[in-house]
Formats: C-alpha cells, sequence, structure tokens
C-alpha cells in the first residue's frame, strides 16, 4: 500500500515530502509481513525496547561502542574447541571506545548457540590498534610511524567472493558476472570461494593516522585456541592527507571506492579508487597475476563535501551511494541519490573536469567536482533527525532517529499504512528505522520503503549492527559513560519489506 505523506518544506529541512511523487516513492509501511530470522512475523508497530522478544545482551561488557560487524569465517566451534559454542559461521566484531575494534568471543553451553559475548584479550591479531602516523619535514613530507595505540571509531567491510561460473572468458564476456565477483575472482585467481573462505577487508580510520584497510584471513583450524579470520596486514592510504582527525571510513558493495569523513566538524569528504587494486573490466577475463595494489600507490582525493555540521557516520548503503549522517540529517550527493542527473555519484567526480574515466581524474587530483552532499529525501520522509550511526545489511539500511516516528496518532506517522491511534514511541525518545533501499531499472534513483523497526529506548543510540550468526539487528545504547556502561538489544532480524 502506497500513502500519501505530507507536503515537504526543504528551506527548514521538514521531515516530510510527498511520496508518490514521479521521481521517487516511498511506501510508508508499519505492517506484519512474512517469517523473520527467528520463525516470528514483525510486529504490527515494530519491537518496543524492553519486551519480549526484544532481549538485553552482553551486559555490563563494552564501553561507547559504534557498532559492530559481522565477519564471515570458516570456524564452527568457538577456539575451535567442540566443549563452547557454536560461532555460526562466523564472528562478531565490536567497535569499543573503551579497548578497541576486537573480534568478539562467543560464550554459552558446549556445541549450542552463544548467549554473550566476552571481549577477548587483546592480541595483535583479534584486536586492532591502529599506527599513530606523522609527517617528515622534508620536501615533499612522507607518513612516518610514530607509534601504536590509535581506536578506530566506525568502519565497513567487504568479502569478495568468486563464482567461477560467472566470468567472462577470451572472446565471450558474460554480462552476468559484476565488478564483485570479478574482485573476488581476481583476488582468488579464479578459484571458487565463499564468504567464509575469502578474505575479508576491514575499512577503518584512525584520528592519528588515515585511512586503512585491514584484510582479515583465515587462521588454521588445526589447533584448539584458534578459529576464525584474524588481522594479517594493516594497509595505509597515503594519498590522503595526514591529521585530518578521519574517524568514519566505508566501502562501496562493489570495491570501487572508500570514502573516509571526520567527526570533528570537518565537512570534506575524501575518496579512493580501486582501494583493493582494479580487476578489470568484468566482461573481459581476470588477470591471472592480479596480487591487489601496494596502497601507497592508490589514487584518494577530496570529492566533495557532507553538507553536515558534524557528520558523526558515514556508509555506502545497498545502491552504491555513500550516506553522510549526523547534524541534522542524512546526505547523499543528490537530494535523490543515483542515475544522470547532474551532481549524482559517481559520474560528478569527473563532471565539468575536463576527463572522461574515474582513474585519469583521480591521478590528476581533480578534487571537488560533486560538491556538497544534500539532504537525503528518502530519509526526510523516514523521519530521520541527528543519526550517529548507519548500518547496510543486504538490501536494508538501518539507522536511529533521536524522533520517534510514531506522531499524529499512527505508529509510522501520516504516511504509515499502520492503524490505531497512539502506539509506541509517540511519547518520544530514541527510534531505530529500517529502510529497504532499491535502484530504480529506469532512471538509476534509489527507491526507498521504511518502517519503524524499535521505539522505546531511553537512552541515545551509539550503534548498530547485525548479528549473521544469531538472525539478530544489535542496538548499542549507552545509559551511562562510564566504564561497560553499554547496553545491548538484540532483536529478531526481519527483512521482509516489499
Amino acid at each position: 500500500m502506497i500513502r500519501q505523506c505530507e507536503g515537504a518544506n526543504l528551506s527548514k529541512r521538514s521531515r516530510r515530502v510527498i511520496c508518490t511523487t514521479t521521481a521517487l516513492t516511498f511506501l510508508c509501511q508499519n505492517f506484519a509481513w512474512a517469517v523473520c530470522a527467528d520463525g516470528t512475523t514483525f510486529p504490527a508497530n515494530g519491537y518496543v525496547n524492553g519486551q519480549p522478544p526484544a532481549a538485553n545482551w552482553s551486559p555490563g561488557v563494552f564501553t561507547g561502542t559504534t557498532g559492530s560487524i559481522f565477519v564471515p569465517d570458516n570456524s564452527v566451534f568457538e577456539n575451535n574447541d567442540p566443549t563452547q559454542p557454536l560461532t555460526g559461521g562466523g564472528h562478531n566484531w565490536v567497535f569499543d571506545q573503551g579497548t578497541t575494534l576486537c573480534k568478539e568471543t562467543d560464550v554459552g553451553p558446549a556445541s549450542g548457540t552463544p548467549t554473550a559475548w566476552a571481549i577477548p584479550s587483546n592480541n595483535t591479531a583479534d584486536c586492532l590498534s591502529l599506527p599513530i602516523i606523522t609527517t617528515t619535514t622534508g620536501n615533499p613530507p612522507l607518513p612516518i610511524i610514530t607509534g601504536f595505540g590509535d581506536i578506530p571509531f566506525q568502519g565497513q567491510a567487504i568479502t569478495p567472493t568468486c563464482d567461477p561460473t560467472l566470468l567472462s572468458q577470451p572472446g565471450a564476456p558474460n554480462p552476468a558476472n559484476t565488478r564483485f565477483n570479478q574482485l573476488g575472482c581476481a583476488f582468488s585467481h579464479g578459484v571458487a570461494t565463499t564468504p567464509q573462505t575469502a578474505t575479508t577487508f576491514l575499512f577503518v580510520a584512525g584520528v592519528k593516522g588515515g585511512l586503512f584497510s585491514i584484510p582479515l584471513a583465515n587462521a588454521p583450524n588445526s589447533a584448539v585456541g584458534f578459529a576464525g579470520k584474524v588481522i594479517s596486514a594493516v594497509n595505509f592510504y597515503s594519498d590522503i592527507p595526514v591529521n585530518q582527525s578521519l574517524t568514519n571510513a566505508a566501502v562501496s558493495p562493489d570495491g570501487m571506492f572508500a570514502v573516509v569523513t571526520s567527526d570533528k566538524r570537518q565537512q570534506f569528504v575524501y575518496a579512493c579508487l580501486n582501494p583493493l587494486g582494479n580487476p578489470g573490466d568484468p566482461s573481459l577475463p581476470i588477470d591471472l597475476n592480479f596480487s591487489g595494489p601496494d596502497t601507497a600507490l592508490v589514487k584518494c582525493m577530496q570529492v566533495g563535501g557532507n553538507g553536515l555540521t558534524v557528520d558523526l557516520t558515514t556508509t555506502f548503503g545497498p545502491d552504491s551511494q555513500p550516506y553522510f549522517g549526523g547534524q541534522q540529517d542524512v546526505d547523499t550527493f543528490n537530494f535523490i541519490p543515483g542515475g544522470s542527473a547532474a551532481g549524482a555519484w559517481p559520474s560528478c567526480i569527473i563532471a565539468n573536469s575536463g576527463f572522461t574515466n574515474l582513474q585519469d581524474a583521480f591521478n590528476a587530483h581533480s578534487a571537488n567536482r560533486c560538491g556538497n552532499a544534500l539532504p537525503n529525501l528518502g530519509f526526510i520522509a523516514a523521519d530521520i533527525t541527528l543519526p550517529n550511526a548507519i548500518i547496510s545489511h543486504g538490501s536494508y539500511m538501518y539507522v536511529p532517529t533521536t524522533n520517534a516516528l510514531a506522531q499524529n496518532g499512527s505508529p509510522g506517522g501520516s504516511g504509515s499504512g499502520g492503524s490505531g491511534s497512539g502506539g509506541p514511541g509517540s511519547g518520544g525518545g530514541s527510534t531505530v528505522v529500517q529502510i529497504k533501499v532499491t535502484v530504480d531499472p529506469v532512471s538509476g534513483r534509489s527507491r526507498y520503503t521504511f518502517r519503524t523497526y524499535l521505539t522505546g529506548i531511553s537512552a541515545p543510540v551509539t550503534g548498530l549492527g547485525v548479528a549473521d550468526d544469531l538472525g539478530s539487528l544489535m542496538v548499542f545504547t549507552a545509559p551511562s559513560n562510564g566504564p561497560r556502561g553499554e547496553v545491548i538489544t538484540k532483536l529478531p532480524l526481519c527483512e521482509d519489506l516489499p
């Protein structure tokens, strides 16, 4: 069901737009749809914090958590020990500001489902301590490592996999091949891989360094004490100037771009082209000698601004568009991203530059062609205000807002397909919104379907994560700023919007 929302006054960054315009369509819904990961159905008014099945997870463990990332790996039991719980084919890496980013240890019954996470001992295999980088005084200045101990704030990961049957052959291009598959097969030299077996690349930023990619590769499973993927290298992108106080890193779903921003009241958006290397045209055979790039040679530049007073979170969406969230809203390059309109990503990078391809523009550091990002109409319709976390999972995005969606007597606002009066969240407080993102096959523009996912949160939401092993959405809140004061709400994962 498509409902028309209220008109928008963009000069005041109103929280409503007309949902049935020809440019984009918002499906403002809050119904129960199909079966969730736990076998239940999504409740008509969304989940309510403190009411089952919303459950408190791992209390008294984390400090200032800004989110988590599920990294698939080839493990079966925690620590390769059958007396410990099953891992579900991967581990959750948590951005904890009290320790650092670590692969969490699953705690629970032998050969059973985990019941909690525990922070491992801080080691170089399971926990990430970023280098502190400055520059020499020479001409040109060169980056040098002066120590370790920088803590990554927020990031995003990609696991390029390979299906050899999709590869193009000499003289026989395969239109089903994608850049993602081309990249995965270039890394594996044409050998089939899965998310559990392929290397994962985690993109993070250090406020005392810059942008990094962290390869995570499987450890041998032959001995108790080692299971899952571990840190195998720390790669630095030196084409971005140091001392930029970078905090938020993201990578596009196809691995073509990495972007990085700062939450220190800086509006720049830096991007790197082919941060994992250029796998070549998907219509051509892979290069069997591909080995990934020397990151010191990867070209990066400032492509524009995030348009926010403070950029608190940056991510790539399912539509391969960069999203910037913070004060006051969520911005993208163009109100409706994608397509061929002026300012659309990524064509804006070479717009009016005289260059006809991205590599030449990056080689020449032809900067700031994309201008400032603008408030995204889909997120305005979803009433998103002051988000400090946005995550992407499959075709979905999740984002908290300081304003509850439930207003004007219905759980999803005036554009909701729900019914009744009042309802959870109508009194205010934090809310988590789920947004399905698709790309219009004709215009190439992004389209959004949204609903209220969780209401009744009294404390600020500091981070989000999807635990694929648990089939759960994890909502991190901070009732207290003290050590180990983080509270995690664990919810069933329901990705069933039409």
